[in-house]
């Protein structure tokens, strides 16, 4: 994306030089003649699509030749780095690069340095005539071109779709009369059956019915997990219409773009009037990331069962809370910290240390023990004097206690009491047992979250130019209980809403969100 201010500077009636000051932002400015190029010059000496400046692979604005010709220091380029300073000729105009205000990314003036000669028009006027003759010759042309357009375009393609032999005949070859009616290229998923438009255009001149797209696709889950949210919002509905048809939010003809929308329109459309699609929803009226998303909600995990969980708003701070089972002081893993083998063993440790990244969206494995914390906590569970010293293997409560009973059958009662006081209980939750139990303590089960946003999603590896700690305020955490997930604001640092804004990126809908269906966590009330 470009965002750039435009000076343009011209002369009035006394030759003192006025300045006229525009704002452009787009993905390619363009350059020339045409009525519709972004920055038009209307001089004859202007090639129609003369240039266009636009962001090259190095990320550095660029000033690209498409038809015209472009100098700097009387050398003729093809394409120039709009870098400071430079000064470039484009038929009788000069473009140089400005000092750029904050809110812009570059800064360009235009001036008129070579005007049109005073006798332009005269010399205009003494052109000779076009030969005798050549205009009766161009219209025959044109109407003999007409008519073969006509043809290839009209008539064979409605000749296809209303004499069924030659249609017949048509389908046995990869390509058909009515093939040049296509607006666009087929998408990938369609390129098996790309040249037999009849497959989903059924009848001539008419739109694409969801009966012709369940004819394949018959196992399609509903989109919305309520059958009478999903009938409500897509058919016979409030809006006045016939409903949503399935080719208004898959379009075809538009490869390589996705074959689902992308844009925040259809999102809107329900999103931006909740209550008038759902008048029980507690959701609330979105529009836009930047101007009314609301806050963030996490999902905690409340069970073994991923379903089991519950959703609390950020704004609910004394809720958030996460009961993982574990001690663990994020701030002691952090930097630079004391080993097992003591002051002399300094390490340096990062996040990526215990939470690994996998996968090209670089999410993180569960963390081990005997991946992540046995190299420095092993002699957590060691016990008895110096000399006599047993290591206790990491496991569950029973074979902790089978090993205490074969390696110190007498003090496996003292022993068991240092692991729950000074052992496990170092970084597990301990509790208690009943009377009777063949166990005189038990480790709280682990109920560590996998998933804080289970309705969106979020790719790390975009993200891998920044620092961790920018997002997850960690470095002063103490207790394990901690949430350190980022919020609206944090994301709103970088991000803004469907439109870009200075140093930030345009975020739509499906930024981070995908359609309903693909949700598994429950909305609790």
């Amino acid at each position: 994306m470009i965002h750039c201010l435009l000076i343009q500077i011209s002369n009035n009636k006394r030759g003192l030089p006025v300045r006229s000051y525009r704002t452009i932002t787009a993905d390619e400015v363009t350059i020339g003649r045409y009525v519709e190029s972004t920055v038009q010059l209307a001089d004859p000496r202007i090639s129609m699509h003369h240039a266009v400046i636009k962001r090259l692979a190095d990320g550095q604005a660029h000033l690209v030749s498409t038809n015209g010709e472009l100098e700097v220091d009387g050398v003729k380029m093809q394409s120039i780095a709009l870098t400071h300073g430079k000064k470039v000729l484009l038929g009788p105009y000069v473009l140089k690069v400005e000092p750029a205000p904050p809110d812009v990314s570059l800064a360009l003036s235009l001036e008129l340095a070579n005007p049109l000669p005073d006798d332009f028009q005269n010399i205009k006027a003494l052109t000779q005539e076009p030969l005798e003759g050549a205009s009766a010759f161009k219209r025959k042309l044109s109407l003999w071109l007409a008519g073969v357009i006509a043809l290839i375009f009209l008539g064979l393609p409605l000749a296809q779709n209303f004499i069924p032999q030659l249609q017949a005949t048509m389908a046995q070859l990869p390509l058909g009369f009515d093939r040049v009616w296509s607006p666009g290229h087929i998408s990938n998923a369609h390129l098996h059956f790309g040249s037999q438009c009849s497959n989903c255009h059924q009848k001539l001149t008419q739109k694409v019915t969801d009966n012709a797209c369940m004819t394949c696709h018959r196992d399609i889950s509903p989109h919305i997990a309520d059958t009478d949210l999903q009938k409500h919002a897509f058919n016979k509905s409030h809006r006045l219409s016939d409903g949503v048809r399935c080719a208004e939010c898959h379009r075809e003809h538009k490869a390589p773009h996705p074959l689902a929308r992308q844009d925040n329109a259809n999102c809107v459309k329900c999103h931006g009037n909740i209550k008038a699609i759902d008048s029980k929803t507690k959701l609330s009226n979105i529009h836009d990331f930047d101007l009314d998303h609301p806050g963030f909600k996490l999902t905690f995990s409340t069970g073994k069962d991923t379903k089991e969980v519950e959703r609390i708003p950020q704004t609910d701070t004394a809720r958030l809370v996460e009961k993982s089972g574990l001690k663990f002081p994020h701030s002691q893993h952090f930097g630079k910290v004391q080993g097992p083998d003591g002051v002399w063993d300094v390490r340096e440790l990062s996040c990526t240390n215990c939470h690994r990244p996998e996968g090209k969206e670089m999410r993180f494995q569960a963390v081990a023990y005997a991946r992540d914390c046995q190299t420095c906590h092993a002699n957590q569970l060691d016990v008895g004097p110096a000399k006599a010293t047993i290591h206790i293997p990491h496991g569950t409560e029973q074979s902790v206690m089978n090993a205490l009973k074969v390696q110190a059958p007498k003090q496996a009662s003292q022993y068991a009491a240092v692991l729950k006081s000074d052992g496990c209980s170092y970084c597990h939750e301990i509790s208690e047992t009943k009377k009777g139990d063949t166990l005189p303590w038990k480790i709280a089960p682990l109920n560590i979250n996998q998933d804080w946003f289970s309705k969106a999603h979020f790719n790390h590896a975009s993200h891998r130019s920044q620092k961790c700690e920018s997002c997850h305020q960690v470095e002063h955490s103490e207790i394990s209980a901690d949430v350190a997930m980022p919020d609206r604001k944090s994301c709103l640092r970088c991000h803004s809403g469907n439109n870009p804004k200075p140093k930030r990126i345009a975020s739509g809908c499906m930024s981070c969100h995908d359609f309903h269906s693909s949700h598994a966590a429950k909305e609790t009330k």
